[in-house]
């Protein structure tokens, strides 16, 4: 019988809303029915906290640089990791930790940023904080994440393939061991519905019962690619093909004016945020996603667990989930292709339901929060056994 471990998560702010902070929020309360759990973060909230000890942690929000500073500074008073047998941190949030989660690769996201906030229309105020938040944080991955003398070697948890690679490009993290623990998705709470109910919420918001709804879900629209799935639209002249945009961006005007742009205005639907996402993605009929950059996409997974097929770019994560022509489709950052690549699964009703079906799954499979949860114990007990065949200083560097 495996013990009972002694775990501390460190997250700046825990919740439902969000794909690292929800894997903490999922696994937290997991581990916490088998093992001695205690979450150092400022909010807990849509949390069971009744088998868990919140240590709450205060400090300064806003801007984003102050949030991540203040609340490093408080971890490091207060995670004594002589205390703990896991310090499992997102990210670079905590000195103490000997797990880290990965949402993403500074360096590798910045590229990204950087090329972005050149053509964006972005304040100075704004571009100023952002590059000060990311050189502070490069700075700190790089501190915890390369190895070097008298470095303790860690567990390294990223969600996807392309983000272990990234990783290894940027940093020689040694003997620290590094397995992928992906995201998942609640498949009781995303999940196909009936007929009944699906037409039941299309009429109630709007949507004619033979419109074929494409979904995009998420904020940051231009780095998600929300330009190229408006223009895609009139390269795909059947009226009845719909895009139902669900969250929100400041932005949002730009988008608004590109659609009537392209004379597409009334075949695009922003809804904002909606607390019935989930029957807003099961009621759609595929999920259309030309994202730039993602560490694996919660909004991805959910889809697929609803039943829909996926149309994404090829970027971390999806290059893990989707198998073309089984599950969904790989698309460009290019109206044209992304139409072509479209058409066939739009104007098959059964293959949709087939791949839909497929995707859901594979979600059933490879991508629930159990799963997830067991991956993540099974990482944390491998870890230690290397530890204890390596000496104590493996573990906590004491």
């Amino acid at each position: 019988m495996q013990k009972t471990l002694r775990i501390a998560y460190a997250m700046i702010n825990c919740n439902r809303r969000d794909g690292s902070a929800r894997a903490v929020n999922e696994v937290a309360e997991r581990m916490a029915q088998r093992h001695q759990v205690h979450l150092f973060a400022r909010r807990a909230e849509d949390l069971d906290l009744s088998a868990l000890r919140w240590h709450r942690m205060p400090g300064v929000p806003r801007p984003e640089i102050m949030d991540f500073l203040t609340y490093r500074f408080l971890a490091k008073l207060r995670i004594r990791p002589e205390s703990f047998d896991i310090v499992h941190s997102i990210g670079v949030n905590a000195a103490a930790a000997n797990v880290m989660t990965i949402q993403n690769i500074q360096p590798a996201k910045r590229s990204y940023l950087d090329s972005q906030s050149r053509i964006a229309d972005v304040s100075w105020p704004r571009k100023l904080a952002r590059r000060l938040y990311l050189d502070v944080t490069t700075r700190t991955e790089e501190q915890m994440y390369r190895a070097g003398p008298g470095q303790k070697p860690l567990l390294f948890l990223p969600v996807s393939r392309g983000v272990e690679k990234e990783l290894r490009e940027h940093y020689d993290v040694g003997p620290s061991l590094v397995r992928i623990v992906p995201n998942a998705a609640d498949t009781d709470k995303f999940r196909p519905i009936e007929a009944a109910e699906k037409l039941c919420w299309r009429r109630a918001t709007g949507f004619a019962d033979s419109d074929i709804i494409l979904v995009f879900a998420g904020g940051e629209w231009s780095r998600k690619g929300l330009d190229f799935a408006i223009r895609a639209l009139p390269k795909l002249p059947n009226l009845n093909v719909k895009l139902l945009v669900l969250g929100k961006d400041p932005d949002q005007k730009r988008f608004i004016s590109l659609a009537g742009e392209l004379g597409v205005a009334e075949r695009v639907v922003f809804l904002g945020f909606r607390n019935d996402i989930a029957t807003a993605l099961a009621a759609s009929d595929l999920f259309l996603f030309p994202s730039w950059y993602e560490a694996f996409s919660l909004a991805t997974i959910e889809a697929a667990a609803c039943g829909l097929p996926i149309a994404a770019t090829r970027i971390n994560g999806t290059e893990d989930f989707i198998v073309p022509g089984e599950n969904g489709v790989f698309i460009d950052h290019d109206p044209d292709q992304i139409a072509a690549a479209l058409r066939p699964v739009l104007e098959d009703h059964a293959m949709r339901k087939r791949m839909g079906a497929n995707a859901r799954r594979l979600v059933e499979r490879c991508y629930t929060w159990d799963r997830v949860a067991d991956l993540t114990e099974q990482a944390y007990f491998e870890y230690l056994n290397q530890a204890r065949v390596a000496g104590p200083a493996h573990v906590n560097g004491h």
